[in-house]
């Protein structure tokens, strides 16, 4: 089953919810530190602040470094590249 994820599709699927991961786990790391609620993290930083925008994806999709990590251990090459793509 698990190995059905090798495949271009699985790489970019799981890249895309890892990037979601991501984003939730700082947005709620951020609302933590801040005493914030996580919906005012995705309401007026994530999705009105042009000057945080980038560095927000950027560290979203830092999650997926290390599934990329799992992926290359395990020889999965068609799902690293899926989550490259991402």
């Amino acid at each position: 089953m698990i190995k059905k994820l090798d495949t271009l599709v699985g790489g970019i699927i799981t890249g895309l919810i890892g990037t979601v991961l991501g984003f939730l786990l700082l947005g709620a790391f951020w609302s933590n530190s801040n005493g914030e609620s996580l919906s005012y993290f995705i309401e007026n930083i994530a999705a009105k602040s042009l000057l945080y925008r980038d560095s927000i994806l950027t560290l979203s999709t830092l999650f997926n470094v290390g599934i990329f990590y799992l992926g290359i251990r395990a020889e999965w090459w068609r799902f690293c590249r899926g989550i490259l793509m991402v």
